[in-house]
């Protein structure tokens, strides 16, 4: 393999020109893009647009009597127990979330609706919402007992939808925020009750603001030419697959490979060869250009150590998938008697995949089902996961679309061994 991807790879380095237009276009293109059409990306609100169903079966007053009433039969000074009453009353998780839902900026993308049970599944069923959101019964004694007095399991709020979809996960990293306000106020609240022991805390106490919507994440949405540069890089990235394929149609003409099977070459180093050279290249090549677009244009600043990490793996597995888009091409090119036709179909899949894909396009602007499809191409995959960890996803969220990206390498590499000609069939 090593000589074969020596060779492919000088075959490259000789053509420095189309070297540098391939990492020059793409910047121009960045900027171009960015300051054209802004508005594409971050006025993407409409696309975002969503109907949720709230579902409330939980009954605040109650859970906060029932709370205080079992602070009777606890051993602690009666001190405690007021401040712990106190707490109780202070929590409302309810008025946070409502409080949330009815800021400005989340209502031009977010509408709820308060349902029964019974009417919120139907209308999931009948796609008249796109998600239900359930308060479960005991929600807020299970809550207080939790954070209060570190008893039982918790709470949890319920989400439910028919797919996962990127709709689902805004609204998902929405909750995952007001959890975190949830638990911040009941720190607060603890820390207060403290200090308030010591006589430092009606200040405070009396200062502390009941849900403080400030401290709610909502939608993280990027920019305009972090979009730009993901998208344009991972199109570019693309097209070395396609660029390698093309540059087997001379050592096709020229009978290369057939000559290297007469020599005694296993025909599958040939195409190892074209695997590890594609790539290197599409790898050096988005490095190379979310890097430069990074002091450019200040994509990713502040970032820490990690998610450059997390960065680096997803297009470390998006470059795997382009080389073996590079190994699938190469056979049919092989297989195929005239090579206009292969390459020309290589470069319509191209132009395909980088439309539905949101590499052409912002992908907002697609049409549900088209961004559906988009979803599963490899290049959608990439970029998709791209912008979900730029918007603060953990990564345990996007293991199955790299594992899908896994699983595509694997087909579509095994498959191009399959229709790779070799000695007895040609």
């Amino acid at each position: 393999m090593g000589v074969f991807f020596k060779k492919d790879f000088l075959v490259y380095w000789r053509d420095r020109k189309e070297m540098l237009i391939a990492l020059f276009m793409p910047l121009v293109l960045i900027l171009i893009l960015g300051f054209a059409l802004p508005n594409w990306v971050e006025n993407s609100n409409e696309s975002l647009e969503m109907r949720v169903a709230l579902v409330v079966k939980d009954r605040h007053e109650e859970g906060v009597h029932a709370f205080q009433e079992s602070l009777k039969s606890l051993s602690i000074s009666t001190e405690e127990k007021n401040e712990l009453s106190k707490a109780a009353a202070n929590f409302q998780p309810e008025a946070l979330l409502m409080n949330m839902f009815g800021s400005e900026d989340v209502e031009e993308f977010l509408q709820v609706a308060a349902l029964d049970d019974q009417t919120a599944q139907v209308q999931l069923k009948e796609e008249k919402v796109e998600a239900v959101l359930t308060v479960p019964e005991g929600y807020t004694l299970a809550a207080l007992n939790r954070l209060l007095l570190h008893e039982g399991d918790g709470a949890v709020l319920t989400l439910t939808a028919l797919e996962n979809s990127m709709k689902v996960n805004v609204l998902q990293n929405m909750l995952d925020g007001f959890l975190g306000a949830v638990n911040y106020q009941a720190a607060l609240d603890s820390g207060m009750e403290e200090q308030e022991s010591k006589g430092e805390g009606e200040l405070a106490l009396a200062n502390s603001p009941v849900g403080g919507l400030e401290q709610i994440e909502g939608v993280d949405m990027i920019t305009s030419f972090q979009y730009y540069a993901l998208a344009v890089s991972i199109f570019f990235a693309l097209s070395v697959s396609t660029t390698t394929a093309s540059k087997s149609i001379t050592e096709k003409r020229e009978m290369v490979f057939m000559r290297l099977l007469l020599a005694g070459t296993h025909p599958f180093r040939y195409l190892s060869g074209k695997v590890g050279s594609t790539f290197c290249m599409s790898l050096l090549q988005s490095a190379v250009l979310l890097i430069v677009s990074h002091f450019l244009f200040q994509l990713f600043p502040g970032k820490s150590l990690i998610f450059w990490i997390g960065l680096t793996f997803i297009i470390f597995m998006m470059c795997l998938t382009v080389a073996a888009l590079s190994a699938f091409y190469t056979a049919m090119l092989f297989r195929m008697k005239d090579t206009d036709v292969a390459t020309g179909i290589s470069f319509i899949l191209l132009l395909v995949l980088g439309v539905i894909g949101g590499n052409l396009v912002p992908i907002y602007i697609l049409p549900d089902w088209l961004m559906s499809i988009g979803s599963v191409t490899p290049n959608g995959l990439a970029l998709m996961s791209m912008i979900q960890w730029i918007q603060g996803s953990p990564f345990q969220e996007l293991w199955l679309p790299i594992l899908y990206q896994g699983v595509f390498f694997i087909v579509i590499l095994a498959a191009s061994l399959w229709i790779f000609p070799r000695r007895g069939r040609i």
